[in-house]
């Protein structure tokens, strides 16, 4: 399963730092309903300093790899980080900031 599988999808609607917290919830020592509820009001936004939500999922998934996931992921967004300047200046798209951040947590994880 992708992240993408359950992001904003009718069957599940989680929003971009659920989908990323549902797939990983083994990885973050929770079940899916409490990684769903721990995550829930961290998109759009509203994860800390504005960060991208999958991006902030991504660096709680793999907390000793943080600043690897915060450099794999901004390389591939030319350096946008937040979700403000990921949807205005960089014009990348929450689904494949999602795909993004997942396919960062697959690698990285090996």
């Amino acid at each position: 399963m992708k992240a993408t599988d359950t992001f904003r999808h009718p069957a599940y609607r989680h929003n971009c730092a659920q989908a990323l917290a549902f797939k990983y919830h083994a990885d973050l020592g929770l079940s899916p309903e409490q990684a769903l509820e721990k995550f829930a009001d961290l998109a759009a936004g509203r994860a800390p300093g504005g960060l991208c939500g999958a991006l902030f999922a991504a660096q709680q998934i793999l907390p000793s790899k943080a600043d690897e996931v915060t450099k794999a992921f901004a390389d591939k967004t030319d350096g946008y980080l937040t979700c403000k300047a990921l949807k205005g200046e960089g014009r990348v798209p929450c689904p494949l900031c999602v795909d993004l951040a997942d396919s960062v947590v697959e690698r990285l994880k090996e």
